[in-house]
């Protein structure tokens, strides 16, 4: 069983819901990605469980495929920055970076500065949580003029998120995805990136002349229309718990992640903690459950 990497809780209940889908009758529709930009939105806009303010004043909303697309043009507009991000980050990032950019870990020692562009998952992908140095980062990039991105791929998969966008200008694209919400949906590559502004820059374009792809976009709709922001959560709570007891691992507010002690210093990631994905170890339960 493999407990690294982060991918969607193993529910044979959604893949059952995909597989009778018939999403091909939505290869001609010329209005899916009018319609999925909207939806997706008010889905992202409905959590209960978590509270993002400010996301009014991001009205640029263009369809990306999976957030890395929105990294990429991220590290396009701002080439000529050294970029910034935690240690324990999505690899993504300095898999990409290395490659003629510029790049450093954010520590106590070397915070923010001007001439840098952040990039922060929120959560964080290593905690599970909030960074506990986020706060003071974001008011360290307004202070210096720090452009940032705020990654929100493991948005429907969290709770407790509280952070309000208006309190710092200089974030200037924050991005979501369905990969991680529903088992299957990390294939489909159907993401969001909200922004403060159009750029015309090439994500812009690729939405303009509808560079999308509207088989995955129709699983996507079917797949928020059924399911709310907070599903993972409402529905699979008490696995979560139970998971991390019988493992050992101190529970996060991401429904994948458990952080363990020293048993687990194989799924080290760079940082204090042991990151477990424990997807497959909830779908164990809910599946065999459901028999």
């Amino acid at each position: 069983m493999n407990l690294r990497g982060a991918k969607p809780v193993v529910d044979d209940s959604v893949r059952e819901f995909i597989e009778n889908l018939n999403p091909s009758r939505d290869l001609y529709n010329e209005n899916i990605q009018q319609e999925f930009t909207e939806n997706f939105y008010n889905w992202i806009t409905s959590s209960k469980l978590n509270n993002v303010q400010g996301l009014d004043d991001f009205p640029n909303h263009k369809l990306v495929a999976g957030t890395a697309q929105a990294f990429d043009h991220f590290y396009w507009r701002h080439k000529n920055k050294r970029f910034r991000f935690f240690e324990g980050e999505f690899m993504y990032h300095s898999a990409v970076l290395k490659h003629g950019g510029s790049f450093e870990y954010i520590t106590e020692e070397l915070p923010v500065m001007e001439g840098d562009a952040a990039i922060i998952s929120v959560p964080f992908s290593d905690y599970g949580t909030m960074h506990p140095n986020l706060i003071e980062t974001l008011d360290l990039c307004d202070k210096f003029g720090v452009p940032v991105l705020l990654d929100f791929a493991y948005y429907p998969c969290t709770k407790n998120i509280d952070i309000d966008l208006n309190e710092y200008p200089l974030i200037e694209t924050v991005t979501f995805s369905i990969s991680k919400a529903f088992y299957g949906a990390e294939f489909l590559r159907v993401g969001m990136r909200l922004e403060r502004f159009e750029s015309d820059d090439g994500i812009d374009v690729f939405n303009s002349v509808e560079m999308v792809n509207r088989i995955s976009l129709s699983i996507a709709m079917s797949l928020i229309a059924r399911y709310s922001v907070d599903h993972n959560w409402n529905t699979f709570e008490q696995q979560y718990a139970q998971v991390c007891k019988e493992k050992n691992l101190k529970e996060t507010n991401c429904i994948m992640f458990g952080l363990g002690g020293d048993e687990y210093a194989d799924y080290n990631r760079g940082t204090e903690v042991n990151r477990v994905c424990i997807s497959d170890l909830i779908g164990e339960k809910i599946n065999d459950s459901s028999k």
